[in-house]
């Protein structure tokens, strides 16, 4: 993991590329969020008070290592990466706080989305405390909603259901969609058919990809938004598998137990 003064940034690629990350996009991408770390400085320090090095570079890998590096003597009052993680959980769990901090800033935390699906699949931004910010087309669409908040303030998103989140409990299938990486995204096929997009770490989640496939309750932290009844994406915080072994468990000495008639065998076929 990143020390407090870093934080790895992953561009994982299309299928239609071999998953092979696009060199440009990769180069485009890290410097966009070189160019948020320094808006986030500007906004939290009042002046650039950082300049960015890369700490690590994976071989065969886009992932990069990025660290801030003081410019003057004095320790700045503010983090630039405390504060660009701050603002990206504010985006991505639609926090209306994110009004508190400025436009600039907020739509470069966005443009690291801009082209998922297009021209990369997803990445990832890693920080010290375990946190990992998934960017892909949910954090594109939490990004509009945070630029409407911006626009319009806190209260001025009509919203037919609730937009927020909620620590929920969900039955379904989950099925697996794309493991790469340090965050896992599957969707849990409910009962009704509907599917729900579910994200996971596996380092805090360990029994995730032993979950894929299979009947599962998933515990976690639900995000709706406002348009529809059911959560758009769960946060899974825990995954508990309902297999058959497990059910037929619950019926040993149920039979044993029951009162014989007349004429039935005493050994079940």
């Amino acid at each position: 993991m990143p020390r407090r003064d870093e934080a790895v940034f992953v561009v994982h690629g299309l299928d239609v590329d071999a998953k092979s990350v696009r060199a440009d996009v990769f180069a485009r991408k890290l410097l966009t969020f070189i160019s948020g770390l320094r808006e986030a400085d500007r906004f939290a320090n009042g002046k650039p008070e950082y300049t960015y090095i890369i700490t690590a570079l994976e071989v065969g890998s886009a992932s990069a290592r990025v660290g801030e590096k003081q410019r003057v003597r004095n320790r700045p009052q503010h983090s630039s990466i405390a504060v660009f993680e701050q603002v990206a959980n504010a985006i991505y769990n639609g926090d209306r706080v994110v009004a508190q901090y400025s436009e600039k800033l907020v739509h470069q935390v966005g443009k690291l989305s801009v082209g998922v699906l297009e021209t990369f699949s997803h990445a990832e931004l890693a920080f010290s405390d375990n946190t990992v910010i998934r960017i892909d087309d949910f954090l594109a669409r939490q990004s509009e909603a945070a630029r409407q908040i911006l626009t319009v303030g806190p209260k001025g998103l009509l919203d037919q259901y609730y937009r927020g989140r909620a620590i929920g409990s969900f039955d379904g299938e989950l099925q697996e969609i794309d493991n790469r990486g340090l965050m896992l995204r599957g969707k849990l096929i409910l009962s009704a058919g509907i599917e729900i997009d579910c994200v996971m770490n596996k380092d805090r989640v360990p029994e995730a990809r032993e979950a894929f496939g299979k009947r599962v309750a998933v515990e976690g932290t639900a995000h709706y938004d406002g348009d529809e009844q059911l959560p758009t994406r769960i946060d899974v915080a825990a995954i508990r598998i309902k297999g058959e072994r497990n059910d037929l468990l619950r019926w040993r000495g149920v039979f044993a137990s029951a009162p014989k008639t007349d004429g039935e065998e005493e050994e079940w076929c």
